[in-house]
């Protein structure tokens, strides 16, 4: 008898291997190898740690620019407002020939609602109070004005709003920095924002 693989002589023609080739000397395809228990459990450990790793980066990718976003969103919000007011503003002036003077962001609420505007904002995006001013006055009357929030720390860079005005920032790169607008365009806002 014959090894139908490599035609070495056998003592017997079964599944059993060849001494020689290694194959099942009755031709058959040869049997694959059995894993151990030890092995599996190896592939297991290094499946699951891959996955972890993988997972770990892209939460590493994910977060930050999930938490940046919020943080735009919450801009984007606030200076919408800030058109709002400003527009409401506007509206008032438009019919009374002078932007309102008044002591507070409070105190413009009702001269403004609900003729030019339905709802005053409350607060700004990060739950912060707005602050409203005048800037110049000619002949008693407001001839300017400044609506500004206080961005993500809620703490004014300048306890007069006129500063704004007088030395205007620019454009800002932290969501810390404080939102200006004044006499109908932004004088404080976000870099890369159309003003």
């Amino acid at each position: 008898m014959y090894c139908a693989w490599c035609g070495a002589p056998v003592a017997s023609v079964s599944y059993e291997p060849c001494p020689r080739c290694g194959n099942p000397t009755n031709g058959a395809q040869r049997l694959a190898p059995q894993a151990s228990g030890s092995s599996v459990v190896i592939i297991v450990v290094v499946v699951v740690l891959g996955v972890v790793v993988v997972g770990g980066i892209l939460a590493a990718i994910a977060i930050p620019n999930v938490l940046t976003a919020a943080q735009r969103a919450k801009q984007k919000r606030t200076m919408a407002d800030i058109r709002t007011i400003a527009t409401a503003v506007e509206g008032y002036a438009t019919e009374k020939n002078a932007y309102p003077k008044v002591q507070s962001f409070d105190d413009l609420g009702p001269l403004l609602v609900p003729t030019y505007i339905k709802s005053m904002p409350a607060h700004d995006g990060w739950e912060g109070p707005f602050r409203y001013a005048c800037s110049k006055e000619e002949d008693g009357r407001c001839v300017g004005y400044i609506v500004a929030s206080s961005g993500r720390d809620r703490t004014f860079e300048h306890a007069d709003l006129g500063a704004y005005v007088s030395s205007p920032p620019g454009a800002t790169t932290n969501f810390d920095c404080d939102l200006v607008y004044a006499d109908g365009k932004f004088v404080e806002y976000p870099e890369g924002v159309q003003h």
